[in-house]
């Protein structure tokens, strides 16, 4: 991130602070890519101040890492939420030009079409974090611990065969190869002593991810005390019934390495080409998902969880088990090809985390690659905690203090019925309708336990919008 930009410039609690975070706003999108058409650039902009404005405010820290993630915290509910947060009244909008300004914005903001929300903070989200990050490192990624993950010279080849294509499947690609250009294709790997203590961290809260959170610590162990150039993870199998955390784990190591993460489907007929893309030159054509995860990330180690690989076909035109073999070996990776741009980068030290419901149909080749754990499910104790740390995290970033009934969670965190997943659902909906509504109360409502004679008979798995017979549990 830029070491000369600080939120400190932001004089909060005065009537300065409107104009200081627009002219700290100004001056970091003046490094952004020039190719935005202007209402998307006065978009990015209104969205930064009102960012930065939250965060010079905020009680956590006030740093330009904090705004980044201030639109892809995954306490928000939706993208349109994050638009919704500008709305409340805070203490960043209590200076006349302040709160006079944001009653514009929020004006603008009601405007914007639902389907635009989330593809246009994501732009943003691209566009400030290469905004932020030019200048920092200069020549940058070759610092001790810097990887060329991407050579410059294949970037420009595929950036002249883009050149040629037609403008559907070039608005899907050049983004891409703009940033696999920043820090002239070098990218850095994560700090494994950090990481591992926050892993630590982790372990204590989630008993049965234990086991896989130690194997992972052992990697970074050995990673710390070795070259950047060296840093591997051992890729690792979880398995275990949905619900239980597996895909937790892999959102817990990635924010511990501080890095990226995506989740593909392992199944399907074009499987394969979710991670390699498909030639240029088909209809439908599109780069995959790997290299656009190590070109819009700062690290050479982002994670990418393959889910379902036990539903993994040998059959279909295009499948994923030759691919993802490919991946899992360090010296295929470190050549690891996408088709759509007909380019090889190094892939080698991306953190690979498959799930799977169970080993049947799981490949015997895939195995042997792996590391494979057990993941029991969670014990009431820790799905308590669960559901008091969501709460937590849901007043701390929206900042309204909505308590919850202690025996409310208990009953939640009883219902084994419900997966991790369910359950969480369950609080945040609460809270997003509480905030919604402008209530101190939050409703949690429970959908029927499967023995309910009513519901019992017809009742599908995860249905969690018809009101329970019995009571409705509340926050108060």
């Amino acid at each position: 991130m830029k070491k000369d930009f600080d939120l400190s410039c932001i004089r909060i609690g005065t009537d300065d602070d409107l104009a200081d975070a627009m002219a700290l706003a100004s001056r970091l999108l003046a490094d952004a890519p020039d190719n935005l058409d202007f209402v998307t650039r006065q978009f990015s902009f209104d969205l930064l101040v009102a960012v930065l404005m939250s965060t010079a405010y905020g009680t956590r820290d006030k740093t330009l890492a904090e705004v980044l993630l201030y639109l892809v915290d995954p306490t928000w509910d939706s993208p349109r939420q994050i638009l919704l947060s500008f709305s409340q009244e805070r203490e960043a909008w209590k200076q006349p030009s302040a709160s006079k300004w944001r009653k514009g914005l929020t004006g603008k903001l009601e405007m914007v079409n639902d389907d635009a929300v989330a593809p246009q903070i994501k732009r943003c989200y691209m566009d400030w974090k290469i905004a932020f990050a030019l200048g920092t490192v200069g020549g940058a990624g070759r610092r001790q611990n810097g990887i060329e993950v991407f050579d410059p010279q294949a970037v420009a080849k595929a950036v002249q065969m883009v050149s040629g294509l037609t403008v559907d499947k070039k608005s899907c690609s050049e983004r891409i190869l703009q940033n696999a250009q920043v820090n002239d294709g070098y990218r850095v790997v994560p700090d494994a002593r950090k990481a591992h203590a926050k892993l630590q961290e982790a372990k204590a809260r989630f008993e049965n991810l234990v086991e896989p959170i130690a194997s992972l610590q052992r990697d970074l162990v050995l990673a710390a005390a070795m070259d950047p150039d060296e840093f591997r993870i051992t890729p690792i199998l979880l398995l275990g019934e949905p619900g239980i955390g597996k895909t937790y784990l892999a959102t817990q190591l990635a924010e511990a390495l501080g890095v990226a993460t995506e989740k593909i489907s392992a199944g399907g007929a074009q499987g394969g080409f979710q991670l390699t893309g498909s030639h240029s030159t088909y209809i439908g054509a599109r780069p995959g998902s790997l290299i656009a995860l190590l070109a819009e990330d700062e690290s050479a180690s982002p994670v990418m969880v393959i889910d379902e690989v036990d539903k993994i076909g040998a059959s279909g035109q295009y499948p994923v088990l030759p691919v993802l073999l490919d991946l899992l070996d360090a010296n295929t990776a470190k050549k690891f090809k996408d088709q759509f741009f007909e380019m090889e980068f190094d892939a080698s030290r991306v953190v690979v985390i498959l799930t799977a419901n169970s080993l049947e149909g799981v490949p015997p080749a895939l195995l042997s690659r792996v590391e494979v754990f057990h993941v029991p499910r969670p014990e009431r104790a820790q799905r308590l905690r669960i559901i008091r740390e969501t709460h937590a995290e849901l007043c701390a970033k929206t900042k309204r203090q909505i308590t919850m009934d202690e025996g409310t969670c208990e009953v939640l965190a009883s219902r084994t019925d419900l997966d991790i997943r369910k359950l969480v659902r369950l609080v945040r909906e609460a809270f997003s309708n509480a905030l919604q509504f402008d209530q101190t109360l939050a409703e949690l409502v429970l959908p029927a336990a499967p023995d309910t004679p009513e519901l019992a008979g017809d009742r599908q798995d995860g249905d969690i919008d018809r009101k329970p017979a019995g009571p409705t549990w509340k926050y108060h």
